[in-house]
């Protein structure tokens, strides 16, 4: 049995005055890969946006643990540092970053340590190898000019 990576007992919440999800659990363990999926207006993007701490959405009962820690008591840019990263159905372009620059700017965020460019750069180059893209991409702008399937690969590296 693994460990559990996410954790929502009984999630209430409410956007425009409407309840969206009522009462919603759901577990994920480390490692494992799990679809939501359910017609327009199920609630697919209120959970991944309340989860996020989107202030649009509110949390009007139940829990959220990431790693064990409470999840709704953080901050945005906590639960970010936490982990938590939200992908979205078309990433944004961001001329003038380059992949490689972005990635390790969030990682020193999130770690609050700087990070020796060398030695990151060889960590970059095996992911980039491991998810079949050539080097070329961490100095490319980030998603500018990518494919559609070429905007998901950075966004698994990050």
């Amino acid at each position: 049995m693994s460990e559990n990576l996410l954790t929502v007992n009984n999630l209430h919440v409410t956007a425009n005055d409407s309840e969206i999800l009522k009462g919603l659990n759901l577990t994920i363990g480390k490692g494992e890969t799990h679809v939501i999926m359910g017609p327009n207006g199920a609630g697919k993007s209120t959970l991944a946006s309340a989860l996020m701490g989107d202030p649009r959405y509110e949390v009007t009962g139940g829990e959220a643990a990431l790693n064990g820690e409470d999840l709704l008591g953080k901050t945005v840019s906590e639960r970010a540092r936490a982990g938590l990263f939200l992908s979205f159905q078309n990433p944004v372009e961001v001329p003038g970053i380059s992949l490689e620059s972005f990635v390790r700017t969030a990682l020193e965020q999130r770690t609050g340590e700087k990070i020796k460019i060398w030695n990151f750069r060889k960590e970059v180059k095996a992911v980039l190898e491991s998810l079949d893209m050539d080097e070329e991409y961490a100095s490319r702008d980030l998603n500018v000019g990518f494919s559609g399937g070429e905007k998901k690969k950075p966004e698994i590296l990050q």
